[in-house]
């Protein structure tokens, strides 16, 4: 027997069989509602599977129409910190690409009219309690009209660190594309945040694609044998324009692996959006 030849056979059955996979689940994706059945299940498993791609959460079967949304990012420039945080102190300015840099004191700020950054180095915060810490940084937002109401917080504890991450939403939809956060350790505080101040959903609703579809597509860009541990994934809305003050959000199925790595898929076209 040709061993080399049956192996040869062997690897193109199971490539012919991925494809037809691929295909009988892709045909799912159809405008009215479809539940996934067992056997759908076992087939997205099992392509999934072959490519090493594990499901470590359960597949999201509801979806509706979603429209657009349009966006416009809040404002942070030198007037912005002038205002609030200078006011009236001596304090140094210059240019580094496209940020406007303040110091003053022992603190440093960051801006460039849709993103802020602020640093403060002192010796007060290595003798602080986690609690301490995490009101520290809440009194800093409620302190510079940083504070928003539109969003999740999520609150990580390690060691003598302390961080407090935001995350924007949307009438329960999440919206990637901003940050907001602040971050305590022994010797520093920095807190970012990009947000979208004005956010307004448009009036035309299109169908959007199964879950299952997207997260096919993850077989199209795994290129290594390492597996990806999918732990999430979600239907939201996701602005992949960074340097953008405005424009429009698109309905996207964001996957979350164990690592911690997002992959967006544009809900209406099934492409895969910038970000990772």
């Amino acid at each position: 027997m040709n061993w080399s030849k049956a192996k040869t056979v062997m690897i193109i059955t199971f490539a012919i069989l991925n494809v037809l996979l691929y295909l009988t689940i892709a045909k799912m994706n159809k405008p009215e509602p479809h539940l996934l059945s067992e056997s759908d299940l076992h087939s997205l498993k099992k392509v999934l599977s072959q490519n090493n791609i594990i499901l470590e959460t359960t597949i999201p079967q509801k979806k509706e129409p979603m429209p657009l949304i349009k966006v416009t990012r809040e404002i942070f420039d030198e007037d912005f910190v002038l205002e609030n945080f200078i006011k009236g102190q001596e304090y140094g300015k210059y240019k580094e690409n496209r940020y406007t840099i303040f110091k003053f004191g022992n603190k440093i700020i960051k801006v460039d009219g849709i993103s802020f950054y602020y640093f403060e180095e002192s010796d007060k915060f290595k003798d602080m309690s986690s609690s301490q810490k995490e009101e520290y940084i809440q009194d800093f937002i409620n302190s510079y009209q940083l504070k928003e109401i539109d969003g999740q917080v999520k609150k990580i504890t390690q060691g003598k660190k302390v961080e407090i991450n935001y995350f924007q939403t949307y009438k329960d939809y999440f919206i990637d594309g901003g940050w907001m956060e602040g971050k305590i350790g022994d010797k520093s505080f920095e807190f970012s945040k990009c947000w979208f101040d004005s956010v307004e959903m448009e009036k035309v609703k299109k169908d959007v694609i199964d879950a299952a579809y997207a997260l096919l597509k993850l077989v199209e860009i795994k290129t290594d044998t390492k597996p990806m541990v999918i732990k999430e994934i979600k239907l939201g809305y996701y602005f992949n324009w960074s340097n953008a003050t405005k424009g429009e959000a698109v309905p996207v199925w964001r996957i979350t692996t164990e690592e911690g790595e997002k992959y967006y898929v544009n809900a209406y076209t099934g492409n895969f959006e910038e970000g990772k």
